[in-house]
């Protein structure tokens, strides 16, 4: 490979992938390094800018990644959560803390385990799906030879190579072959992190669609035929890999976790707080629950249309105007990415100053395309959708004018916030429940409050904003429950050490102007699991909240 100045990491994934950026996650594993190493040094970082290289075609042996899964995406993902469980670890084990040149060999594998998908510089058949059965060789094969050119030291090349074999799905590895203790942790947890990146995928089902596109690829290359006579699941179609999601996870997935002595259990030490946001995203991912078409929250001017008082021709120049207020009042100003994030400007109620936007309604009616009481129709459908509220129970819709009563004495007072998440919990018969502000310059959920037994050690902890059922909410923007019934209890096991346990959970998205500011969550339903109904009625307080939260703001903007 030639030598070439380093190049700033590429950041142009497509959206759907982008809830966390290659420069974001490489700069938490950077993070966790300094942390658990005091430094990050100069070989990791050329390590990462190499990687970043050969995917984007840079390399003169290689062209660019063109697969959709198998891409830089998933092994800085991997790579991540390798470096999160060695943090876990070191803070279990303060006695034999993995060792630097471990750790690195660790990420170093992550990083180089699917290179094996990258087809050689000027193939033009196909987009790199073909090596799906061979990739691992491929794989090894690249790392080796690059390593060497580096000067990574022979042993540690080996222990590479072996790591990356460690990751091949379609045989048991030999888990003997590692010298010492020490690097058959690690390799467990780069094996563990290649299955759980891909289980716990925010955007699970659209990844699931590049996954299958890989695999035709090479069915086509390996011809069906052939592979069923070699013993290798043939999908018939994407809905045949879709539907056998759950099982493929009970009956692979968790043996080949606990085949690696589950070291994503390391998780819930690395985020402190007695949760896997990894074993969250799974679930929800394998809940077929969270696919229903339920009512959820829609933004104003997709109901005002839904009613007819508005047409799409009209909508779309109040939508244009907003945004051009929005630029205009951006312009000349420097604004830094705090003053642009809600969830931020309400963190520290936060303190922070908050700039105006100009509402939708208002444009409206400044267009004269909707009068007031058009408009009044069209926020009570929206806070008070029909759908949810026509099954409510005398004592909820008391509980929902008591908790509308109090925020009216809000003004500048978190303390009133905390009293509607404690009544939210008694209402639903949770044990906790949280509000979780998105912070999307750090991607993380921010637990901004907690009521619970575990408020002290919770409130103000996050997670991260594309893993766990918030993060699953928070991107969907819908509201969704898991529950241990949801998908048997073989998936729960061990999932949540350390902490409270976990029976199941219930979150709703948070919106101001149409923007997902966070996530409201209930955990612990003491009677039965989370419904529908509870999700409608958390849905509504969600909506007082939000109301609230935008008072907060003009509050703050008056000041």
């Amino acid at each position: 490979m030639q030598k070439k100045k380093q190049q700033p990491l590429p950041a142009n994934l497509p959206p759907e992938q982008s809830d966390s950026s290659p420069q974001t996650m490489i700069e938490q594993i950077y993070s966790i390094c300094r942390t658990q190493y005091g430094r990050v040094g100069p070989k990791l970082k050329q390590l990462f800018t190499d990687v970043a290289a050969l995917y984007a075609g840079q390399w003169p042996e290689f062209e660019a990644c063109q697969v959709g899964y198998h891409n830089l995406h998933h092994c800085l993902a991997v790579a991540l959560a390798t470096a999160r469980m060695t943090g876990g670890w070191n803070k279990i084990n303060p006695e034999r803390p993995l060792a630097r040149t471990v750790f690195l060999a660790g990420i170093a594998a992550s990083l180089l385990h699917d290179s094996g998908y990258l087809k050689d510089k000027n193939d033009r058949q196909g987009k790199g799906g073909k090596y799906t059965f061979t990739h691992v060789g491929r794989s090894r094969d690249l790392a080796c030879n690059y390593l060497s050119r580096k000067r990574w030291r022979k042993k540690d090349i080996t222990f590479i190579s072996l790591m990356i074999g460690a990751t091949e799905f379609g045989e048991q590895p030999d888990m003997s072959v590692f010298a010492d203790d020490e690097q058959l942790t690690m390799a467990r947890m780069v094996a563990s992190a290649d299955l759980i990146a891909q289980m716990a995928d925010i955007n699970y089902i659209r990844r699931l669609h590049d996954l299958h596109d890989e695999f035709l690829e090479a069915y086509d290359t390996e011809g069906r035929k052939n592979l069923r006579k070699r013993a290798v699941h043939v999908y018939d179609s994407f809905q045949a890999m879709l539907n056998t999601t759950p099982e493929f996870y009970e009956n692979f997935i968790l043996p080949r976790l606990k085949l690696f002595a589950r070291m994503d259990n390391y998780l819930v030490s690395f985020f402190a707080d007695g949760r896997n946001p990894y074993f969250e995203s799974i679930t929800a991912n394998l809940s077929g629950q969270l696919l229903s078409n339920r009512v959820q929250w829609q933004r104003l001017g997709d109901i005002l249309q839904g009613l007819g008082l508005v047409d799409q021709t009209v909508l779309n120049e109040a939508l244009t105007r907003q945004q051009q207020g929005k630029a205009g009042r951006n312009s000349g100003t420097e604004q830094t990415a705090q003053e642009q994030d809600t969830g931020i400007q309400l963190l520290d109620w936060l303190h922070l100053r908050v700039t105006g936007q100009a509402r939708l309604g208002d444009i409206l009616m400044e267009m004269n395309a909707v009068d007031p009481r058009a408009l009044r129709t069209g926020l009570i459908s929206q806070l008070l959708p029909q759908q949810l509220t026509k099954e409510l129970t005398f004592d909820e819709l008391l509980a929902l004018l008591q908790i509308s009563l109090l925020v009216q004495n809000l003004y500048d007072d978190p303390w009133v916030f905390a009293q509607i998440i404690e009544m939210a919990v008694k209402l639903l018969g949770g044990e906790s429940g949280s509000l979780m502000l998105a912070d999307r310059r750090k991607n993380e959920m921010i637990i901004a409050i907690h009521c619970g037994p575990h408020k002290d050690r919770l409130e103000g902890r996050s997670i991260p904003i594309d893993k766990g059922l918030s993060g699953w909410v928070y991107r969907h923007a819908k509201a969704a429950f898991v529950s241990r019934s949801a998908i048997g209890d073989v998936a729960w096991e061990n999932s949540f050490p350390g902490g409270e346990e976990i029976h199941n959970i219930l979150a709703v998205p948070l919106h101001i102007n149409g923007d997902i500011i966070g996530v409201a969550e209930v955990i612990n339903k003491g009677q039965g699991n989370f419904n529908d109904h509870d999700a409608d009625i958390l849905t509504l307080l969600a909506n007082v909240m939000t109301c609230s939260l935008s008072l907060v703001k003009k509050l703050q903007l008056n000041k």
